[in-house]
């Protein structure tokens, strides 16, 4: 009953960690920041200044939305090179088609967070074996 209470516990704690970092923190709204400037420049160094590139928000997604005059050619392009910016997903022109599902980013920090957790359970537990080993044969 004690090692459920502190796996769950734990899990509760690793859980509202990864909410308050994301969310009051400001790590969600660094990392929107860091997107959209390094897409503004990269756009701006493109002679692109009519288009806008912003992250997809309500719910946060590592989704970058495009919006603005380009070509076949161009809307390709800015997708590809957009796809080089280092935590973007995806991609996508703004327009009548809805791209597919997104994964929020605070699901994503939360899952993180728990396979981290689960990494160091596990850890925890072979330690734990092997110091009972040693002691049993010591």
């Amino acid at each position: 009953m004690k090692r459920n209470s502190a796996f769950s516990f734990g899990v509760a704690a690793t859980l509202a960690g990864s909410f308050l970092w994301h969310g009051p923190g400001g790590a969600g709204e660094r990392f929107t920041e860091s997107i959209e400037r390094t897409m503004r420049a990269t756009l701006d160094h493109y002679e692109m200044p009519a288009v806008a590139a912003r992250l997809q928000r309500e719910p946060l997604t590592r989704r970058l939305l495009l919006d603005g005059p380009a070509d076949a050619f161009q809307r390709g392009e800015i997708a590809r090179i957009a796809l080089e910016v280092p935590g973007l997903g995806s991609a996508h022109w703004a327009g009548p088609r809805n791209p597919p599902f997104a994964l929020p980013l605070l699901a994503e920090v939360m899952l993180m967070a728990l396979a981290a957790f689960a990494i160091g359970v596990v850890l925890a537990y072979i330690a734990a074996l092997r110091r009972r080993s040693r002691e049993a044969f010591g």
